[in-house]
C-alpha cells in the first residue's frame, strides 16, 4: 500500500501468533523486523535470514549493548547516554554496531528532543564504531490532529538526521500512521497490528476508509477442548457458593472446557470470550464450565475476534492477542 520499506513488528511473540513462524511467513516480504527485547531478536535471527532486526528497547548497560552489537542487531539510541555507551562498548571490543536514533514527537517514552538529536548526530557522524541506519519515532494517539503535529516535529528531526546521515531510513508510522496517507510514510513504516488482521481502535475518517478497503483477514482463532460433560445435582459450579434449586435447574447439564484465566482470559463471567453467555460461573485457573452439552474432545472457539473481546472487557485488541495464546498449542494453516 505504501510502496515504502516495511518493518514487520513481531515483538511479544508476534502479538501472540508465534514469532518464528510469522517471520518465516514474512521473510520474503518484509525488509526488516522489529522486536522489543534482545531475547526476541535472538529467537527470530535464523528465520529472518539476514534481514535487519531492530530492537526497540534501548540497552541499559554494557552487557546488553555488547549482546546487541555482536549479534548484528540494530540498536535503539534514544539519547546521548546510550550513544556513548554503545560507542564505548564497540570501541573496547572492536565491533561495529548499527543504530536507529529515536526521536520524541510526543509519546514521552523513549526518545530525544531536537536539541539532543543534533548533539547525538554530531557525536556519531564520523564515529567508526556505530553506523546510523535510521531515525524513528512513534505516534502516541489515533487522532489526525495530534498525528499531524507529531509529523511536523518528525520532519524537523528528519532534516537534522539526513544532514549527518543522508541514507538513514526515517520511519514514524505504525499501522495507524500508514493509513493516514503518503505524508506519514517517509522512508518506511513499522506495521504491527495490521499484520494480524486488525485496525487500531479509535481511528476514523480517511484512515478508517483506507483500512477497511484493505479487507484485512484476522489471523488467529483460539479454541479450547471440551474435556467432560456432567449433570449437576448438588453443590456449586466451580468455585463459589452452593447453588439454589433454581440455579441447579438452569445448570443441570454442563460441559467443562480446558481453558481459564491462566490462559490469558479474564476470570469474570462477562469476559468477552466467544459464547460467554453460556458460562455457568467465573473461569477457574485452568477450566471453564459452560451450560449445556458439547462433544467430548471437541474444540470450542473461545476467541475469534480480539477487537470484540477487547470492547467487552475494556481494553484493546493488542492485549487480548498477546494474552490469548499464553498456553496454547499453535497450529498454522
Amino acid at each position: 500500500m505504501t510502496g515504502k520499506r516495511l518493518y514487520a513488528v513481531v515483538k511479544a511473540n508476534a502479538y501472540g501468533h508465534g514469532a518464528e513462524e510469522v517471520v518465516n511467513a514474512l521473510e520474503s516480504i518484509a525488509d526488516g523486523f522489529a522486536v522489543a527485547l534482545i531475547d526476541e531478536a535472538l529467537e527470530i535471527r535464523a528465520a529472518a535470514c539476514g534481514k535487519e532486526i531492530l530492537v526497540l528497547t534501548p540497552p541499559v548497560n554494557a552487557g546488553e549493548a555488547l549482546a546487541l552489537a555482536e549479534n548484528g542487531f540494530s540498536v535503539c539510541v534514544p539519547d546521548l547516554w546510550t550513544a556513548k555507551l554503545l560507542v564505548g562498548v564497540c570501541e573496547k571490543y572492536r565491533l561495529t554496531a548499527r543504530a536507529h536514533l529515536k526521536g520524541n514527537t510526543g509519546m514521552n517514552r523513549y526518545g530525544m528532543e531536537l536539541a539532543e538529536l543534533k548533539t547525538v548526530c554530531a557525536f556519531l557522524r564520523d564515529n567508526p564504531f556505530v553506523r546510523v541506519q535510521g531515525l524513528y519515532s512513534h505516534l502516541y494517539g489515533s487522532d489526525v490532529q495530534s498525528a499531524d503535529a507529531q509529523r511536523l516535529r518528525f520532519l524537523q528531526m528528519q532534516a537534522v538526521c539526513k544532514r549527518s546521515f543522508p541514507n538513514a531510513v526515517c520511519h514514524l508510522s505504525a499501522t495507524f500512521g500508514a493509513l493516514l496517507g503518503k505524508a506519514f510514510h517517509f522512508d518506511g513504516v513499522r506495521i504491527g497490528l495490521g499484520l494480524y488482521g486488525y485496525l487500531p481502535s479509535g481511528i476514523s475518517g480517511s484512515a478508517l476508509q483506507r483500512g477497511e478497503a484493505l479487507n484485512l483477514q484476522k489471523a488467529m482463532t483460539v479454541y479450547a477442548t471440551t474435556v467432560v460433560n456432567r449433570k449437576i445435582e448438588y453443590g456449586g459450579v466451580g468455585y463459589g457458593s452452593t447453588l439454589s434449586k433454581r440455579e441447579l435447574a438452569e445448570c443441570a447439564n454442563v460441559h467443562v472446557c480446558r481453558f481459564g484465566y491462566a490462559d490469558g482470559f479474564l476470570r469474570r463471567r462477562e469476559n468477552g470470550v466467544d459464547g460467554w453467555t453460556k458460562l455457568a460461573n467465573n473461569l477457574c485457573m485452568d477450566a471453564c464450565i459452560r451450560k449445556g452439552i458439547a462433544e467430548r474432545g471437541g474444540l470450542v472457539p473461545v476467541m475469534t475476534d480480539a477487537a470484540a473481546t477487547a470492547a467487552q472487557t475494556g481494553t484493546i485488541a493488542y492485549e487480548v492477542l498477546c494474552a490469548a495464546t499464553r498456553r496454547a498449542e499453535f497450529v498454522y494453516e
